[in-house]
């Protein structure tokens, strides 16, 4: 028999979430069950500085922590706060209670919480609800086989992760930052660095009177799985609707964005000259998920190719409006291509309105705190593999001597029958293996032990 470090058996470890997994599963989607969709600006409504919704998840968090016997603190609703550990180094776990808009096409309820076939279905099954139950569970079974004597582990649950980040800005501004953090908001094995994030919003210069109406997604990090407008050509008013396959915006292959066939379709309309370029930088846009098509694509050996998406078009006061988001690579500037979009942009009759950049981080591969991670995932599960860079942003790129940890492994939704693209996360009918949830615990209680004896070594070092 395999056993984990420090006394921790490995039959009673499995044994223990075996017991609780139909509590997991419960605990998960009494979470779901809560549309807790983040404000991008804060209501400055008492303890829910980011909407009731969010509020109402972060009590329910609450109950589930009360019920554990988890130490606990409210940091004024921006976000919740459980502790286990005794030592005086702290070690942080970062998750998010809120999630995406739910959008369209969904087979199942978005906020139902369903059960089937092994999965759980719902909005937040895999980002973040699901991981962020994972990894309490895991705190939960350290605290209780008192398996943390060197570190204090926190695991810091935040409210607007989705839409700004306000939540851990304002815990590392009251509350200090951890010595280590793992983020549980990612695949396995360790994610050890983030793309740059940009997020820019153009609006056309002129009112576009032949777009009489245009819709396309509900946030700029999610690719439009639908899209609609009301043009008016020759005098004639017509309805026009596309469909595409949605996805995260960080991760482009095998989506479609919507706007694509949508602007295909009005571009073989009898439009002026004015609207056909605003239109024609639309299709260009939204053509192949990595701005190949405007003349901005890039790459790098570590983090991979840049993405672009148009996530949000719209009409606002008779003018056309868009929001792009945009993942680039850790080695590259902003100002070696963002540029030549803008020229372009400029061009096609739009003006910028605004431009957010949050720049791209990255942790060596050879790390301490990396490779302990590392050695977790491969103990656990068998396998070899290496520590990889994303174009997906989390708590990370926020916070020092921080890395992402998991727990996304493959999933194979073929049980459940979906249409294509749904399933996956910012997808309709996003959809989690219980299973999967079930190995994270392990991995992430190995982690935790694996911590807890390498912040002993390194303090028995520095005592020599």
């Amino acid at each position: 028999m395999r056993a984990a470090e420090n006394g921790a058996p490995e039959t009673t470890l499995r044994n223990w979430i075996n017991a609780r997994e139909n509590q997991l599963c419960e605990d998960v989607c009494a979470l779901v069950q809560i549309p807790g969709v983040a404000s991008a600006q804060e209501t400055g409504a008492a303890g829910a500085p980011f909407g009731a919704g969010c509020r109402l998840a972060l009590e329910k968090m609450q109950e589930i922590a009360r019920r554990e016997h988890i130490r606990q603190e409210d940091a004024d609703g921006y976000c919740l706060i459980l502790e286990a550990g005794e030592g005086d180094t702290v070690i942080g776990i970062f998750s998010h209670l809120d999630v995406v808009p739910a959008g369209e096409g969904w087979t199942y309820p978005p906020f139902a919480g369903v059960r089937k076939n092994g999965y759980l279905i719902g909005r937040g099954v895999q980002d973040n609800k699901g991981p962020a139950i994972a990894a309490f569970y895991a705190l939960c079974y350290c605290r209780e086989k008192g398996l943390l004597d060197a570190i204090r582990v926190r695991q810091v649950l935040g409210c607007q992760e989705e839409c700004g980040m306000k939540d851990v800005a304002y815990y590392l501004e009251n509350y200090g930052a951890p010595a280590y953090s793992f983020v549980a908001d990612c695949a396995f094995p360790v994610c050890c660095g983030e793309k740059g994030t940009l997020r820019i919003e153009l609006e056309a210069v002129q009112k576009t009177e032949e777009i009489l109406s245009l819709s396309a997604g509900t946030v700029c990090n999610s690719v439009p799985a639908f899209a609609e407008a009301e043009i008016l050509t020759d005098g004639k008013r017509e309805h026009l609707q596309a469909k595409g396959i949605g996805g995260h915006a960080a991760f482009p292959e095998g989506t479609e964005n919507a706007l694509k066939p949508l602007m295909e379709k009005i571009s073989r309309r009898n439009l002026s000259g004015r609207t056909a370029a605003l239109i024609h930088f639309l299709e260009m846009l939204a053509a192949d998920g990595y701005g190949e098509a405007v003349q901005i694509a890039c790459e790098d050996d570590i983090s991979g190719r840049l993405t672009c998406n148009p996530g949000i078009v719209g009409i606002r006061e008779g003018r056309l409006y868009l929001k792009i988001d945009i993942r680039y690579p850790v080695t590259v500037k902003t100002e070696e291509f963002l540029p030549v979009l803008l020229r372009k942009a400029e061009k096609a009759g739009f003006r910028t309105v605004s431009i957010e950049d949050d720049a791209p981080y990255y942790m060596e591969k050879t790390h301490p705190f990396v490779q302990v991670l590392m050695h977790a995932w491969e103990e656990e599960t068998g396998k070899k593999g290496e520590p990889f860079v994303m174009g997906g942003g989390t708590y990370a790129r926020k916070i020092p001597n921080a890395v992402a940890f998991g727990p996304g492994m493959e999933q194979d939704f073929s049980t459940l029958e979906l249409p294509e693209g749904h399933g996956g996360c910012h997808s309709a009918d996003e959809a989690q293996s219980i299973e999967n949830l079930k190995t994270a615990v392990v991995v992430y209680v190995k982690a935790l032990i694996k911590i807890n004896q390498w912040i002993k070594e390194k303090k028995k070092d520095e005592n020599v």
